[in-house]
């Protein structure tokens, strides 16, 4: 990965403040996307500090105009884009009859409408190299759900169908697209899961009985494994998802 330009979008915490990190670790330029601005710049200087080279620039990625802005920006200050890890994510634990329209546009217009707009001012720059690589932040809630996720599993679903669509359109060009497939990894979204139960304690022990190696994702962990996505280990895999999940949806 030395001196690749790596966009990764809602990288000041979570799974996308672990990739950045370890991508930097490997020698690349990250840029820190995201639309809270002062996490971003304090997670940007953390990785400079420590382990190589940050970008933070300031992206509302469920808005068109912020994403081709934060584009324009990177090529300015780069020149070209390797890697594009599309993260952004929020959601929503409701009953679909309890859910209003606004909040089913919210979840969908950051978690897919996001992907979607990274993707699209992304790829033509990795067309004029004819190389690139595509790393999509979906979820095991792409193939097996909890109660009161339907507006959030809907997301990471479309997320997983855009994927495989983008890997075909786009392969002949050089662009690889695939998805990472967290399951409950620590971060600020398990946690609200947790906390916002009628029963927080119980609902932590559950879910660590559910997970086969009792325990929750490393954020650095699932940041490995895009790294993996994205470098020239993975040159033939496209169009695939790799889950990262402590064997969870092994079970069935």
């Amino acid at each position: 990965m030395k001196d690749k330009v790596v966009i990764v979008t809602g990288g000041a915490n979570g799974i996308g403040r672990a990739t950045a990190e370890v991508f930097a670790g490997e020698g690349a330029h990250v840029v820190i996307a995201d639309w809270e601005r002062d996490a971003a710049e304090k997670a940007a200087r953390e990785i400079q500090s420590s382990v190589g080279t940050a970008l933070a620039l300031e992206c509302d990625v469920s808005r068109k105009e912020s994403v081709s802005e934060m584009e324009q920006a990177v090529l300015e200050r780069f020149g070209h884009i390797d890697v594009l890890h599309a993260n952004a994510a929020v959601q929503l634990t409701k009953p679909a009859a309890e859910t209003s329209e606004e909040e089913w546009d919210r979840v969908h217009n950051v978690n897919l409408k996001g992907v979607f707009f990274s993707c699209k001012f992304v790829i033509p720059v990795m067309q004029k190299a004819r190389r690139g690589a595509i790393v999509i932040t979906s979820s095991g809630h792409a193939f097996a759900s909890y109660p009161n996720f339907s507006a959030y599993a809907a997301t990471k679903g479309g997320e997983l169908a855009f994927m495989r669509a983008l890997a075909l359109d786009y392969a002949a060009d050089g662009i690889r697209v695939n998805c990472v497939i967290p399951g409950a990894t620590d971060t600020r979204l398990i946690q609200q899961y947790i906390n916002e139960s009628h029963d927080p304690e119980g609902t932590r022990r559950r879910l660590f009985e559910t997970i086969p190696m009792r325990r929750l994702a490393k954020p650095k962990e699932v940041g490995e494994a895009v790294l993996f996505l994205a470098s020239d280990y993975a040159a033939y895999i496209t169009g695939t998802s790799l889950v990262v999940d402590g064997g969870l949806l092994a079970q069935g």
